[in-house]
């Protein structure tokens, strides 16, 4: 198993309490959030992959010493993620881990991802429905039905991670399917548009995984960050 994590973005709605440095490399008990989030996967036996962008040198200071290999998108600053992992393309060979760097995460949550069968897994949170970044509306059997930032709060099921999974059945239409929306210069979407892509597709439907109880957090704004340390002090 891999696991291609998204860390091309200069985090503009962070960047003024942070100053010039990426996001992932901020400090979360006393180590980066992205070395943090490698250590995970290796210690579990996953391969990381990691796509750079803005201040890559940063990047590969914070993960000095580890075995990691490395893409580049050029174009970070006019694309979105769905372009970093085109430039990892040739990884999409075996079950592999999505995700976006600015996610902090404990180990559990990967252990519970790594046993999903089903071709396309995200995981959601059903815990929080009020306070998010993007959300999900369910159905009874863990699909899809809507989705997006601005969800009225009644039909809200979960938010989601940005933590997904592909299993190696579906790599090959999965694959194609990104190679499709950069022809047609999607370049703006994020990665997870792939796989709503397929929400209404029989065979390779979305699934999601709830992992409430699990500590998470995505670091979008300085206050996220804040939390995350406090959520973390405990592990």
């Amino acid at each position: 198993m891999k696991a291609i994590i998204m860390a091309a973005g200069k985090g503009c709605r962070i960047s003024n309490e942070i100053g010039e440095v990426p996001k992932s490399t901020l400090i979360i008990n006393e180590k980066s959030i992205i070395r943090n989030t490698v250590e995970i996967f290796i210690l579990l036996g996953i391969e990381p992959i990691v796509c750079t962008g803005y201040k890559s040198e940063n990047i590969k200071e914070a993960l000095a010493g580890l075995k990691v290999r490395y893409y580049h998108n050029p174009f970070y600053d006019i694309t979105n993620n769905i372009v970093s992992l085109w430039f990892a393309k040739e990884e999409l060979n075996d079950d592999v881990i999505i995700l976006s760097a600015d996610v902090v995460f404990e180990k559990k949550i990967v252990e519970i991802l790594m046993v999903q069968d089903n071709p396309l897994t995200m995981t959601v949170d059903s815990s929080r429905t009020l306070d998010g970044d993007f959300f999900f509306k369910l159905s009874d059997e863990g699909h899809i039905l809507e989705y997006g930032p601005d969800l009225p709060e009644n039909i809200r099921s979960c938010e989601s991670l940005g933590l997904s999974k592909v299993r190696s059945n579906a790599i090959e239409v999965f694959s194609a399917r990104l190679n499709e929306m950069i022809d047609e210069g999607k370049h703006a979407l994020n990665f997870e548009r792939i796989f709503h892509s397929f929400n209404d597709d029989q065979i390779y439907r979305n699934r999601t995984v709830d992992v409430n109880g699990c500590i998470w957090r995505e670091i979008d704004f300085y206050h996220d960050y804040v939390k995350a340390k406090k959520q973390f002090e405990v592990i």
